[in-house]
């Protein structure tokens, strides 16, 4: 129930963009790479994942990268967490423990979930900010 590395490497790449000003501003793989501190070899594929789900536009050829396809505050973080986890539920086992331990993923999903609905990008993005700020990285980009 955890987010995966990939969701996670998603997610610091969109907060990456929005703290970089958004729309607007194109940034190469490379750079948001090594700005939020994934590896470069998956984040193409991250990418281009985000692009499928409406959450980053891409501009090709030279000067070309990719940007926030939507402004941050209406970027819901639990969107991107099920886009990129997907809607995977494995089968519950039967008899009475396999029926509880079904339930018991079942409340801490909707509970993981109620908790990303309450924020966008940009809620997290400020957070990232001050996080930032109170260590004297306030121009600093790497996440």
């Amino acid at each position: 129930m955890a987010a995966n590395r990939t969701t996670e490497y998603a997610v610091r790449a969109l907060v990456v963009l929005a703290l970089e000003g958004g729309q607007g501003r194109i940034r190469q793989a490379a750079s948001l790479a090594k700005a939020s501190g994934t590896p470069g070899k998956f984040m193409e594929q991250v990418l281009r994942n985000l692009k499928k789900g409406g959450f980053v536009v891409s501009r090709r050829g030279a000067g070309g990268g990719y940007d926030l396809a939507r402004a941050p505050d209406r970027i819901n973080l639990r969107e991107v967490v099920s886009w990129m986890e997907g809607n995977e539920d494995s089968p519950d086992s039967s008899g009475p423990l396999g029926e509880e331990w079904g339930r018991l993923r079942r409340e801490a999903e909707a509970a993981r979930e109620s908790v990303l609905e309450r924020e966008s990008l940009r809620d997290l993005m400020e957070k990232v900010q001050v996080r930032m700020a109170g260590k004297g990285r306030g121009t600093e980009y790497q996440i």
